[in-house]
């Protein structure tokens, strides 16, 4: 065994998740049989053969012996890995002046509440967090997407080439490393070629897709990389679409979670996101579709559930008024209310709007337009993004009554 004396207080306290791929790399450069490296740590061959099939983590002592082996050179990587960043920032990512933004908006006479600013403070992000782990919606919906089909083709769109996958808006990001983790599958024993970028505007979420991507991906060798910001800005940031090193890498936008329902304004976001893409890159789309043509509002009313309902449910009570019972001075009640839009800029497609009566007191009531969900037509949904320089590769419908899709498109 060779026995070089290593300051514990150099080595790191927790390895990094692939750690066992470092070591077999390390490992075959320094041309070291398995038995061979067992002897010179002065651990057991079976150790080693766990540690690199990421079944284990090392023990400090473990980890000591290891980084004394000179031909390793461990004890570099391992401080390289330390510096690495472990979370990128956008240039216009400011939670406190928008958390001020948001304070004086609600304290206003009332108007459209920037859909971002529900995400900001914890509690917000922890009631979204609920809602969308929500049992029902997770056994109707979530848990309904067809991940496996798309993963299936969008390997196919890479032809061998690696993939990055941009998860705008990621959420809680289950859904997306369970999308990357079928994708990874697909290597058929090989490396999986991929990373996976988290985009989100809330810190709480994104640290907790940042975990659940970590748990899953890193003992496959999968990069993950979370990024505080908001998708509305991508044009703005190349840190959300420009990788130097991924410019012969298929690149894929993600918009799960009926994020595409939330955007503000879609015509000036797929022209952003066109602009932003290469050709051959792919965009896709996960959105509720409409229950009656957008022309005809009366029939609308009479079949959407949403709308009959004339009220969200209970389980969006606390997301949709906590904001307001939070951040509004005075506030003594708070009436939520559903109302329809059809006056939206893709063709074919209506809104669920979600709008709050706050009563404050010696003041007049105030009206906030808090959220809203558009649900489209899925042909004039395609039709539209076709003309901003999107086509429509294929799409899956599921969930009840197959009224939720996922659409596949690719950059021309």
């Amino acid at each position: 065994m060779e026995a070089e004396a290593v300051d514990e207080a150099e080595l790191l306290a927790d390895p990094p998740p692939n750690f066992g791929e470092l070591l077999r790399s390390r490992r075959e450069e320094a041309q070291l049989s398995i038995a061979a490296l067992a002897a010179k740590a002065g651990v057991s061959r079976n150790t080693i053969v766990n540690l690199e099939k990421g079944g284990t983590a090392p023990s400090p002592l473990t980890l000591r012996r290891l980084v004394a082996v000179k031909a390793l050179r461990l004890q570099t990587a391992l401080s390289a890995d330390r510096q690495k960043a472990d979370a990128w920032f956008t240039t216009a990512y400011d939670p406190l002046a928008m958390t001020h933004q948001m304070t004086n908006t609600l304290n206003g006479p009332g108007g459209q509440l920037d859909q971002t600013y529900l995400y900001l403070d914890p509690q917000s992000a922890a009631d979204w967090h609920a809602l969308s782990n929500d049992s029902e919606y997770v056994r109707l919906y979530r848990s309904q997407a067809p991940l496996a089909k798309l993963a299936e083709r969008i390997n196919k769109e890479a032809r061998g080439a690696g993939i990055d996958i941009d998860a705008l808006g990621c959420g809680d990001g289950k859904t997306e490393t369970t999308l990357v983790s079928h994708i990874a599958d697909l290597a058929q024993g090989t490396k999986p070629d991929l990373q996976l970028y988290l985009v989100d505007i809330s810190h709480v979420l994104l640290t907790e897709a940042y975990r659940t991507a970590m748990n899953a991906l890193a003992p496959r060798g999968i990069p993950v990389h979370p990024i505080h910001g908001d998708l509305h800005d991508i044009a703005k940031n190349p840190i959300l679409y420009h990788h130097p090193e991924s410019l012969r890498r298929l690149r894929v936008f993600l918009m799960m979670g009926y994020t595409l329902g939330n955007i503000r304004h879609e015509p000036w976001f797929f022209r952003d996101l066109a602009a932003c893409a290469q050709p051959g890159d792919l965009a896709v789309l996960d959105f509720g579709l409409t229950r009656a043509p957008a022309d005809q509002p009366h029939l609308i009313q009479e079949i959407d559930p949403a709308i009959r309902a004339k009220k969200p449910a209970n389980i969006y009570r606390s997301f949709l008024s906590g904001p307001l019972n939070r951040h509004i001075q005075g506030c003594s009640s708070i009436k939520l209310r559903i109302e329809l839009s059809t006056d939206c800029p893709v063709p074919g497609s209506y809104a669920i709007e979600n709008w709050a009566t706050v009563k404050v007191e010696h003041e007049q009531d105030r009206q906030f337009l808090m959220f809203l969900v558009k649900r489209y037509d899925l042909a004039k949904l395609s039709e539209f993004l076709f003309r901003l320089g999107w086509q429509m590769l294929q799409s899956w419908k599921y969930g009840p009554d197959a009224l939720a899709a996922v659409m596949l498109l690719k950059k021309l």
